[in-house]
């Protein structure tokens, strides 16, 4: 639990980033979508205040903490410690210095308690900032792919779905790895409309971020956006060439000088099928929700046979019928909320697929390939649940399409076409 002072320098600092946040809002989006990004911003930050005030009154509890707080105490304690090592007073910690992934919000927090002192606040507003940015980047990819009436629903996906607000509440990387992922995506879109260099080294700014959040995102990203670049150009795949030759060399120019061989080979090892088994059955051991326990996906055959399993458990789980403790009880009425969606989410596949699928193909390309890995690898219904917000938003995308084609149908079913008065 962070002492008043500490609660005190949050809020002011938090008050202060937010100001000017919300002003450059207004000021870029003028009129009515300014002011309705403005409110749906402040309404974001406020439920993630609510709920980040809340977990970290109750945070030094054992049992709450066990329950709600999870990786929070984990990201507290290493970024104290790096910290205190900056100051001179400990060494670093190992973890940081030797993890294939995850060590970027170690030093993230570590930052913070380097300029603020042991804030554990701080680094949960700091979340719920991000996590309310991306929904303006979820407004941005909606609206450009589409137009702004999905733009607006898919951002109110994005602020109000609980299991969004939660993992931007707590001190967890979640909502940063939400955040580079929907910027790059968001990046490629605009880059597709025109080449500027300052989009380009934002792209990878963001992308090498992600890598030292979740490394294996990093690479879906990379090959949903940088290998689909040329196809979704506006001007043709030829003309596009040029574009994406400039921004693939760039990108490995960066990469290369960004990670060491070493580091890039132990993550290749992790997409081995072998090693998914190995994450599987850890998972299954090590959670109390575990599923499909018996499915082997070491071989190409047993993954094929999983998959299915696989993706019922992601896209759909904690089910209702089968709720099991509190937090799964807590999970029902998003859940119902989401199966009432689906069928808005597969109106806009489809509409997509036929209207807009050059345009769409990265996020489209993303969205399938980590949506079928996690399926695999995922071996409980706790970190299913968890892992699919990073597809959520761009399902979120596709339901805000799929309820505007619907609402577009009434109003057409409605209009009624006067028919020629019968001769006497």
């Amino acid at each position: 639990m962070t002492d008043a002072g500490d609660v005190l320098l949050a809020l002011v600092l938090a008050a202060a980033w937010n100001m000017a946040i919300i002003s450059a809002i207004r000021r870029k989006m003028p009129g009515g979508e300014g002011v309705f990004l403005a409110r749906v911003y402040t309404a974001t930050l406020l439920c993630r205040y609510a709920l980040a005030l809340f977990l970290n009154a109750y945070s030094d509890d054992s049992a709450f903490a066990a329950t709600f707080w999870g990786d929070s105490g984990t990201y507290d304690s290493g970024g104290h410690i790096l910290a205190l090592s900056w100051h001179g007073e400990l060494l670093v910690n190992p973890y940081m210095t030797r993890s294939v992934s995850g060590y970027g919000f170690f030093y993230l927090v570590a930052a913070l308690y380097y300029l603020f002192g042991r804030n554990q606040l701080l680094v949960q507003l700091l979340n719920g900032t991000i996590g309310a940015l991306t929904a303006l980047l979820i407004y941005g990819i909606a609206s450009s792919l589409f137009d702004r009436r999905a733009g607006r629903k898919a951002a109110v996906f994005m602020a109000f779905f609980p299991q969004m607000v939660f993992w931007s509440a707590g001190m967890y990387k979640d909502p940063a790895v939400m955040f580079c992922i929907a910027l790059c995506m968001y990046l490629v879109i605009k880059l597709r409309d025109r080449f500027r260099l300052s989009l380009v080294a934002l792209y990878i700014a963001s992308a090498l971020a992600l890598m030292t959040l979740r490394f294996y995102i990093f690479y879906f990203v990379v090959f949903a956006s940088l290998g689909t670049f040329g196809f979704s150009q506006r001007k043709g795949i030829l003309k596009g060439f040029l574009p994406q030759a400039a921004l693939v060399v760039a990108f490995l120019a960066a990469f290369s000088f960004a990670a060491e061989k070493e580091t890039v080979e132990r993550h290749t090892a992790y997409f081995d099928l072998k090693q998914l088994q190995v994450v599987r059955s850890d998972q299954a051991a090590w959670g109390k929700s575990a599923f499909a326990t018996e499915g082997d996906v070491s071989t190409m055959g047993g993954a094929v046979s999983a998959l299915p399993v696989g993706l019922i458990y992601l896209l759909f789980a904690p089910f209702p019928w089968a709720i099991s403790g509190l937090r799964q009880a807590l999970t029902v009425p998003e859940t119902l909320v989401w199966y009432a969606l689906m069928p808005a989410f597969v109106r806009g596949f489809f509409y997509t697929i036929r209207h807009r699928f050059r345009e769409a193909l990265p996020i489209m390309v993303f969205a399938a390939t980590l949506t079928c890995a996690y399926a695999l690898f995922q071996g409980n219904v706790g970190t299913a649940y968890r892992q699919r917000t990073q597809v959520s938003m761009f399902f979120f995308v596709l339901m805000g399409v799929g309820l505007v084609q619907k609402e577009d149908s009434r109003e057409r079913s409605r209009v009624v076409v006067p028919q020629p008065a019968l001769p006497r």
